[in-house]
């Protein structure tokens, strides 16, 4: 009997490999008897598409080129193909952003002018929200590359996901951790998912090997937020850039707190209830945040 066969895709990047070899031999040691095989999927480095349908990575799952989607969930659109599911979230590193500097500098230290390279507008939007006397660079999000520019003195910091230096061991790089409150984090950041074709059931049984179900139910909370935020504007949420952090107890308790900022307002929310009510606590904290500004 022929042995069976997966093939993982990734996203182009050192980081995205990096996460897919990781997952690649967890699966291997724990499926002997399936063959699994790693394929890079170009020119899908990241995706700002609202809609899974124009993502290329889940656009290989869907067709078949691929049987498990590795990917960062902050990359993820919110809105995914209809015959594409999440089956595992693996354990979640820091969701935090991380500043990284020359002289080892928080962010209230910074003089004025100083300029930080940023992963997307996104981030910009928060920095100038919290330092409007800054100037946020966007970069290319290859952070090699990103390190020379702060080396060189092109950049006097660099904003970034916490995970990312952790998972490529620049760990000693990180100078201050952001806390939620005052750069809230993407939806899913640090977190890494795995994603089949709904009628795989092999590919699902395979990926959800690697379930961490508080972090699974801390990615729906935060997905399920912005996705309520996003459905429509007419109680005044276009135009928002959402962060978004959920905890979850050992006692199974979870804790959403959402961020919203249009313009020069900051909304802050947050709401707590059963982690197997994910979904359901997003929409919650979702409509809260509408209702607010609604009311400005």
């Amino acid at each position: 009997m022929a042995m069976a066969r997966i093939v993982l895709g990734n996203r182009d990047g050192a980081l995205a490999l990096r996460q897919a070899r990781d997952v690649l031999e967890q699966l291997t040691d724990e499926w002997p008897d399936v063959n699994f095989a790693l394929r890079t999927i170009k020119n899908a480095a990241s995706s700002n598409a609202e809609d899974g349908a124009s993502d290329p990575l889940l656009q290989a799952l869907v067709k078949g080129d691929i049987g498990v989607v590795v990917a960062q969930l902050e990359t993820l659109p919110l809105s995914l193909p209809e015959e594409v599911t999440l089956a595992a979230v693996s354990r979640r590193l820091d969701p935090r952003t991380a500043l990284v500097t020359k002289g080892r500098h928080t962010l209230e230290d910074l003089p004025r002018g100083a300029r930080l390279g940023v992963m997307n507008g996104r981030d910009g939007a928060y920095l100038r929200g919290q330092r409007a006397d800054l100037e946020a660079v966007e970069v290319s999000g290859t952070l090699e590359g990103d390190l020379k520019l702060l080396t060189s003195g092109e950049l006097d910091g660099l904003l970034i996901p916490a995970a990312t230096l952790i998972a490529l061991d620049h760990r000693n790089r990180l100078d201050a951790v952001l806390e939620p409150e005052a750069f809230a984090p993407a939806p899913g950041q640090g977190a890494l998912g795995l994603l089949v074709r709904a009628d795989d059931d092999l590919a699902f049984e395979v990926a959800y090997s690697l379930q961490h179900r508080p972090s699974f139910d801390r990615v729906r909370a935060e997905r399920s937020f912005a996705k309520a935020l996003g459905d429509g504007d007419e109680q005044g949420c276009s135009g928002c850039v959402v962060g978004a952090l959920a905890n979850v107890t050992e006692d199974g308790e979870l804790t959403l707190f959402g961020a919203v900022l249009r313009g020069e307002t900051t909304l802050q929310a947050s709401v707590s209830g059963e982690a197997k009510e994910a979904d359901e606590l997003g929409r919650e904290l979702a409509q809260d945040v509408r209702t607010q500004l609604a009311s400005l």
